[in-house]
């Protein structure tokens, strides 16, 4: 019996994307290793053997092959893989969902054997993820699939042991080091694998101490879900969300400064709609949880977020007197380190705070010493927040006139995004642009556009 039909199809599908074999081969590995934690031995030259129809996929591997492509197995059979030659998935999606969860399947297994405790809802987060983008139903309609039976391919649900809330905070410490520099639709997915099998952990019998420490791992999970949802890709509605859960989950616990830290998060989100009432309203919700568990650091924190509202709103002398009162704050800070949890603030970050109020108040030649310092002192892996800082120096350099060595800075920044997706960053980015338009035909500028098109 002829296997032409097979050849057609495979070849046609992966061209249709303009896929190699060997990505072919490497999405069949990451598909089975985030269903079912298994390594499965595809190549190149096999793929190639499937469409010269040297061999015929194995059923394991027709199954594979159909989520991968969004087709039914049948067709990938000898005896039926002609038929529906003419369905086309929506390939822009599937391909931008296949690199997101490439990516977040190197990071599972990047997290080593503590990485098990949320495997199990590795695979169903992606699905969600599917669904959410419109794909074709039978991207996620598993059942005709044969050999990915999904209640039984997936590890044991995993219990609310000593053991597993050690490893709950170890893959908490491991996410907040991606932070800084990982694709932030890369590490969602672990993230909201990780509340979900926490939410499961909470339904189930467990002691009063077991239970707060399950909170305070989801409050500060989902603190860092929304802030991957809000700054670094643009999703308010998301980020309330995860906000709002690491509010509730903080109160519950009694972490006075959880739940301040995430009311100090929430404020930017009427900020960023021109709610500038309801933004420091939430400031001072969040500077009552700190009254009743006073904390200098948390307190400088606040303030510098204050800063901010104040200058987006154009109150600068109000956020020059903010930047004070955080400086003071910081300054009386004896206790370094102590909140594992908080290592976005800090000396540096704060003179990143003054040096986005400096230039608003007149100040170029001080906020370019700020903004200069800070990047010095800033560490390499930081980088979301080097782009930030750059992106705001660029700005001080135009409004002093120097419109080469702004564009030259805007661009530097430009190549640490292109290295780590961030939306505030990008945001700050196309504010510049659009400031630099006057000099549109210049060669600066033109430099720069080249650099944002790649990371557009």
């Amino acid at each position: 019996m002829s296997n032409t039909p097979v050849v057609s199809r495979l070849r046609m599908l992966r061209e249709e994307r303009g896929w190699t074999q060997q990505d072919v081969a490497d999405h069949l590995g990451r598909l089975a290793w985030v269903h079912s934690r298994e390594r499965v031995g595809a190549n190149a030259d096999m793929v190639a053997k499937w469409e010269r129809g040297v061999k015929v996929p194995s059923r394991r591997y027709r199954a594979l092959l159909a989520l991968l492509f969004g087709v039914d197995s049948d067709e990938l059979a000898p005896t039926h893989a002609a038929k529906a030659q003419n369905r086309r998935p929506e390939e822009g999606e599937i391909s931008g969902l296949l690199d997101s969860l490439g990516s977040a399947a190197a990071l599972l297994d990047e997290l080593g054997s503590i990485g098990l405790v949320i495997q199990p809802k590795m695979f169903s987060v992606w699905k969600e993820q599917i669904l959410r983008r419109r794909v074709l139903l039978k991207m996620v309609g598993l059942t005709p699939m044969v050999g990915l039976d999904l209640s039984g391919a997936m590890p044991p649900s995993v219990k609310p042991t000593a053991d597993v809330v050690s490893v709950l905070d170890d893959l908490a410490n491991r996410y907040q080091a991606l932070y800084h520099s990982t694709a932030p639709s890369a590490l969602l997915i672990p993230v909201i694998a990780h509340l979900e099998t926490v939410a499961e952990l909470l339904g189930d019998n467990v002691t009063p101490s077991t239970h707060r420490k399950l909170l305070a791992n989801r409050a500060r999970v989902a603190m860092l879900a929304g802030r991957l949802a809000f700054f670094d890709l643009h999703d308010t509605m998301a980020a309330r969300g995860y906000y709002s859960v690491a509010l509730e989950s903080a109160r519950e616990a009694g972490d006075h400064l959880q739940a301040a830290s995430a009311l100090g998060h929430t404020a930017f989100i009427p900020a960023a709609e021109r709610g500038y009432q309801a933004d420091l309203d939430y400031v001072v919700g969040a500077n009552m949880h700190v009254s009743k568990r006073p904390d200098r650091l948390m307190s400088s924190w606040l303030a510098a977020v204050e800063s901010e509202l104040h200058t987006n709103a154009g109150s600068i002398s109000a956020a020059q007197g903010a930047i004070a009162r955080a400086r003071s704050e910081l300054a009386a800070n004896e206790l370094i380190g102590h909140l594992s949890w908080f290592d976005y603030y800090d000396e540096t970050r704060l003179d990143g705070f003054a040096g986005y109020v400096e230039p608003r108040g007149g100040n170029f030649l001080e906020a370019q010493r700020t903004l200069t310092g800070a990047l010095e002192r800033l560490p390499l892996h930081a980088i979301k927040q080097r782009a930030i800082f750059l992106a705001d120096l660029a700005t001080v350099h135009l409004n002093s006139g120097d419109v080469d060595q702004a564009c030259c800075v805007a661009g530097m920044a430009a190549d640490q995004l292109r290295r780590a997706g961030y939306a505030t960053g990008s945001g700050r980015l196309r504010e510049f642009r659009a400031a630099v338009d006057p000099w549109a035909s210049s060669v600066a500028v033109r430099a720069l556009d080249e650099q944002l098109a790649l990371i557009a």
